[in-house]
């Protein structure tokens, strides 16, 4: 009798084993903030020269009766993008977003522009008021900045640009 307990005890035992699941759980740390990682991206691009996308987004903008000569101006401005779609490929791909959206804020910084953004949010109120959108300089800018990604064959292919 003893042994066919230890007989039924082993099976039982055996069966156990053969039935147990071995369940592995893997805890994963979500490392992607988004603000630490613009931060970053901004300490990066401090360092980095994107006088070519400055000078295409001040060129790019200009309304076609701004433009002394516009067959010169087309071409210049076709270098010029060049330039820049250069020195976007040239940042790191996590950062080109960043580096899109500061060249729109360092323009935004220009005397030139800040003049047109007055105008312009002045300008926008009314329109608001009389239900019309428009543009003027400003948002002709952040149109092409926004373009620039797709134009220059970015992995990033949208950057949203705020006012």
């Amino acid at each position: 009798m003893a042994k066919l307990t230890y007989l039924l005890l082993a099976l039982a035992t055996l069966v156990a084993f053969a039935t147990a699941q071995t369940t592995i759980i893997t805890t994963t740390i979500d490392d992607e903030n988004p603000i630490s990682e613009q931060r970053q991206c901004r300490q990066r691009l401090q360092g980095q020269r994107l006088n070519q996308c400055r000078m295409f987004l001040q060129q790019g903008s200009r309304t076609p009766f701004e433009a002394e000569n516009p067959q010169m101006g087309q071409q210049q401005e076709q270098e010029l993008l060049q330039q820049c779609c250069q020195q976007l490929q040239n940042v790191e791909e996590q950062c080109q977003c960043e580096a899109v959206k500061q060249v729109f804020r360092e323009a935004q910084q220009q005397p030139h522009y800040q003049h047109q953004q007055q105008q312009h949010q002045q300008q926008r109120r009314q329109q608001q008021q009389r239900g019309q959108f428009g543009g003027q300089e400003m948002e002709i800018a952040r149109r092409v900045i926004q373009n620039l990604p797709n134009e220059c064959s970015l992995e990033v292919q949208q950057c949203n640009v705020p006012y």
